[in-house]
């Protein structure tokens, strides 16, 4: 079965959550499978997941059915792409919000691979753009670094404001 990760699981710390909520989603549909084939009551409270484990879940059930093994897949998979997806991190010159965490996850996954993570990471010093590191390889496009490749040209800018 095809799996993507919706743009709100960003980072590796989100996809573990993630995948500790489907786990105990499975555990706690294994001991209702079971109750239901003992004929004894189901639990009246319903488990508390995360929004996001919940839309994983359902999406998972639209592609078949959820039973036990479905569930072991979706584990498998999660696990899967938890080894094999590129990480990178991205340094802004203050926290980032969801919406723009989001934005940027999605656009990583559109154009440089629809598996990475990306980590986010403030640092006022760079006081502006950002800096992107993925694996050996680091990208600076902030303030700071340009302003300090212009240092000679600044006093002249400065002059004309």
């Amino acid at each position: 079965m095809s799996f993507a990760l919706p743009d709100a699981v960003a980072s590796s710390q989100d996809l573990m959550a993630l995948l500790l909520d489907v786990k105990r989603y499975a555990e706690w549909f294994r001991h209702e499978s079971i109750k239901k084939q003992v004929s004894v009551a189901s639990a009246k409270e319903a488990l508390q997941l995360s929004p996001i484990a919940v839309e994983v879940i359902r999406d998972w059930g639209k592609q078949s059915a959820l039973t036990n093994e479905s569930l072991d897949e979706l584990i498998k998979n999660l696990e899967a792409y938890q080894k094999q997806a590129p990480v990178m991190t991205i340094t802004l010159a203050a926290p980032a919000s969801r919406g723009l965490k989001t934005t940027l996850v999605g656009w990583c996954r559109k154009n440089i691979a629809p598996t990475v993570l990306v980590t986010f990471d403030f640092n006022a010093t760079i006081l502006g753009g950002m800096v992107v590191r993925s694996g050996s390889h680091m990208y600076d496009w902030s303030v700071r670094r340009a302003i300090l490749e212009n240092r000679n040209k600044l006093p002249e800018v400065l002059k004309r404001v």
